[in-house]
């Protein structure tokens, strides 16, 4: 009997091991995972643009084949999304069986109610490796272990400025035609769970609120539970 097979599509900045307890999780219950990094173009992080992000989020997709689950998070979030809309329209692609957003930055028009960014977007490039500081990994994952607060810090990537401007100005998209399950964190700043909380409802979306911030349902003290919800809610999809 074929395993089910998920896909993990990493947030802006971070890395693939970031699904670390995600994978675990859903190896427990015999699923195969995949959470590869992207890559920056061949001419620099600060030359890459949302849609080559795109194209190796179609790639990864495309290789593990029609009926794979999809989850991203955050930036991530808008890759899957965009991912399986171009999915859908390529025969030769593997359209998801259901697709799993956490804390996404949304596409239009919820990305106008997004706040307003305290990100550097004018520069060139996200220094979030290259002048990261451990304080500030601190402030991003404030319940994680330390332990896993270090591993974050020791693997922040630097980012395109203009590919976060891209994704925060928002894309157009149109409504996903598999199930989707929107994870909305209570204490998120960058993403308001209201927000994720209103495309949810426009989209027929399942909507599970979680505690503590951006990236806690990812790495941290919530990660475990919320893989395990996410479970829950694929196994309840009909076939």
């Amino acid at each position: 009997m074929q395993r089910s097979q998920a896909l993990f599509v990493h947030g802006a900045g971070a890395w693939g091991g970031q699904w670390l307890i995600w994978q675990r999780t859903f190896a427990a219950a015999g699923w195969l995972t995949q959470a590869p990094d992207r890559a920056p173009v061949d001419t620099g992080a600060a030359a890459t643009r949302l849609a080559d992000h795109v194209d190796q989020t179609v790639e990864a997709m495309t290789a593990l084949g029609d009926g794979a689950v999809v989850i991203g998070a955050s930036l991530g979030g808008v890759l899957g999304l965009l991912a399986m809309q171009r999915a859908s329209a390529m025969t030769s692609a593997g359209v998801p069986a259901a697709l799993v957003l956490i804390n996404p930055l949304p596409p239009m028009p919820w990305a106008a109610q997004l706040p307003a960014s305290t990100l550097q977007l004018e520069a060139a490039l996200m220094p979030w490796h290259s002048q990261g500081r451990f304080d500030s990994t601190q402030r991003a994952l404030p319940k994680a272990g330390f332990a896993d607060q270090h591993l974050a810090f020791r693997h922040w990537r630097d980012e395109s400025a203009a590919l976060l401007r891209e994704a925060y100005a928002g894309v157009l998209s149109t409504p996903p035609s598999c199930p989707v399950l929107i994870i909305a964190s209570d204490e998120d700043t960058a993403v308001p769970p209201q927000v994720s909380a209103v495309m949810a409802e426009a989209w027929g979306a399942s909507l599970l609120r979680v505690s503590g911030g951006h990236i806690d349902p990812v790495m941290g003290h919530t990660a475990a539970s919320t893989a395990s919800a996410t479970l829950a809610w694929l196994r309840a999809q009909p076939k």
